[in-house]
């Protein structure tokens, strides 16, 4: 969103970013910068384009382009070098990062292996004390149990169990493909914001060893995942088995916070 301003150049009157929206461009451009890096458009050590090529070709300003850029070298994925450039430090760890929201197709992709789902069903069933409190309703409260058995080149890696409030379904017969989040958006009108994660080791039972086909006691990473919309309502609680033979993840830790230092911000540039 832009507004015009007094300042006028050769053909009239100069368009600056709206500070109220300059937020949401922002993440606007952080996201397509993280996409482009997906595809592999460009490689870890090659240097960005300029920041006003950038923004020209996003459709965004500058300064949305600079938070953009400052966000994802916060991240650890992009170093900013005075008077040289941006440059890539590294496009696999973008989806494997911890900080990252994104599905386990992402996670699979990203280590060069081709996702899949050998096993998918859902059905409705009572909340249990768990469910109900990650989701803040009652217990006994109709939500819909989604269970998949994700695969990296046909070989089970990832299982897990995510659970909705039936409330927040539509009233007609469901049709859900392989990502939770494209059917919360698509059919569901609920766009994830942000998630909040435990994670923990843990051993394979019995029952997910003979599905995973590894021997029982196998160490694996439970990560138990509610998921919020932009009212930080709790949208769905998540609980995945990555087999950790087969899983290896990164955590990027931004800081450290100095006292007496301020943040930086860009709106005034």
């Amino acid at each position: 969103m832009y507004k015009e301003v007094g300042a006028v150049d050769g053909a009239g009157k100069q368009l600056i970013e709206d500070p109220a929206h300059r937020q949401s461009a922002t993440e606007r451009a952080a996201e397509a910068l993280r996409n482009r890096l997906l595809q592999e458009t460009w490689s870890a050590g090659d240097r960005l384009p300029s920041e006003l090529a950038l923004a020209k070709e996003l459709g965004v300003s500058r300064v949305s382009i600079r938070g953009a850029l400052a966000q994802l070298a916060g991240e650890g994925i992009l170093s900013r070098r005075h008077g040289s450039g941006t440059y890539v430090n590294s496009v696999r760890p973008l989806v494997r990062s911890l900080h990252l929201n994104v599905g386990s197709d992402e996670l699979i992709k990203s280590r060069g292996h081709a996702p899949g789902i050998s096993e998918m069903s859902w059905r409705h069933e009572a909340a249990d004390e768990t469910v109900a409190d990650r989701l803040g309703i009652p217990v006994g409260t109709a939500v819909l149990h989604l269970y998949r058995v994700r695969t990296s080149d046909g070989l089970p890696v990832t299982i897990s169990n995510d659970f909705v409030a039936a409330s927040l379904l539509p009233d007609q017969p469901l049709s859900m493909g392989p990502s939770l989040y494209a059917f919360l958006s698509d059919v569901c009108g609920i766009d994830v914001k942000f998630g909040v994660a435990t994670l923990e080791p843990s051993l394979v039972s019995n029952d997910y060893a003979a599905v995973f086909g590894v021997d029982a006691g196998e160490l694996c990473l439970t990560i138990q995942q509610v998921d919020y919309d932009l009212s930080e309502r709790p949208v769905s609680y998540s609980v995945e088995y990555h087999l950790a033979s087969a899983s290896d993840f990164h955590l990027v830790r931004q800081g450290p916070s100095i006292p007496g230092t301020r943040p930086l911000h860009f709106a005034g540039t």
